[in-house]
């Protein structure tokens, strides 16, 4: 485990409660520089004080950022890129759950947006940044319910027969194909990427009911003991050379059937990309 990330830049979306909260703070304990993600400025204020508290490493910056919004990813990357000339971390941790369906300003299923294409999105403009940086690191945080996601490509929005249990097991699914596609790219490179199901984390997330209405259950491991299995995928040599794999908590496990066809996963490349209005 690399105990001192001194002059590592790391970034952590989602990071204004619970996993991603908890793992912005064990990464600013251990040195880094540690970039806090957020969409409400005031949150994100509450959660960069208690970062810094905790972690007594005033090099921690917050910045804005809407998944749901593509120009909001777009400035926040060039932001990102006039402050720092290097990506050592990256942390895919936002995600949403909604039991109705919604749209984004352009039009696109909100869950599918801000989980999958946001991570797409997101992860490719940093991209050059990432392979520049020596044996940089991504961590996709996906989901174990991404077992129960059947993506059909013709009905990615979702328009008709909208569930939002159904929508949120989708976009893991397609975290995890997405993880396998980015990892034959970035062969040759020294740049990792895994996926990881942190655990069912106590946190506000809503989950549905057998009735399909989001519930908030009580979960079961705290948010500082799932972060472990990030901090882990994060730092740990052990792994330093392992990519395009798939972990339960901090356990190399086989993800679904259907996540590893590669067919599948070159379809929903392409549907990403025209989905993207800044590609």
């Amino acid at each position: 485990m690399m105990n001192n990330l001194k002059n590592k830049i790391c970034i952590v979306t989602g990071s204004t409660s619970g996993i991603g909260l908890a793992t912005a703070k064990e990464l600013a304990k251990m040195g880094a520089t540690t970039i806090l993600v957020t969409r409400n400025i005031e949150r994100g204020k509450i959660a960069l004080k208690g970062v810094i508290e905790y972690s007594q490493n005033d090099k921690t910056d917050l910045m804005i950022c809407d998944f749901s919004i593509q120009s909001s990813i777009v400035a926040f990357v060039e932001t990102f890129k006039r402050k720092y000339n290097r990506l050592d971390i990256l942390i895919n941790n936002a995600g949403m759950m909604s039991d109705k369906r919604q749209e984004t300003n352009l039009g696109i299923e909100l869950t599918f947006a801000v989980n999958h294409l946001g991570y797409f999105i997101f992860t490719n403009l940093l991209l050059d940044t990432l392979t520049k940086t020596p044996f940089s690191r991504i961590i996709i945080v996906a989901s174990d319910l991404h077992f129960k996601g059947a993506l059909n490509l013709d009905n990615l929005m979702m328009k008709n027969d909208y569930n939002g249990f159904q929508a949120y097991s989708n976009s893991k699914l397609a975290n995890i194909l997405f993880t396998y596609k980015l990892n034959e790219i970035l062969k040759g490179s020294t740049t990792t990427i895994n996926a990881i199901h942190p655990g069912v984390v106590k946190t506000k997330f809503g989950i549905q009911d057998r009735n399909s209405n989001l519930t908030f259950p009580a979960g079961r491991i705290s948010p500082e003991k799932s972060s472990k299995a990030l901090i882990y995928l994060s730092t740990s040599s052990k792994i330093q050379n392992i990519s395009g794999k798939y972990f339960n908590k901090m356990v190399m496990e086989q993800s679904s059937v259907m996540s590893y066809n590669k067919k599948l996963a070159n379809s929903l490349w392409q549907k990403s990309l025209e989905y993207c209005t800044i590609f």
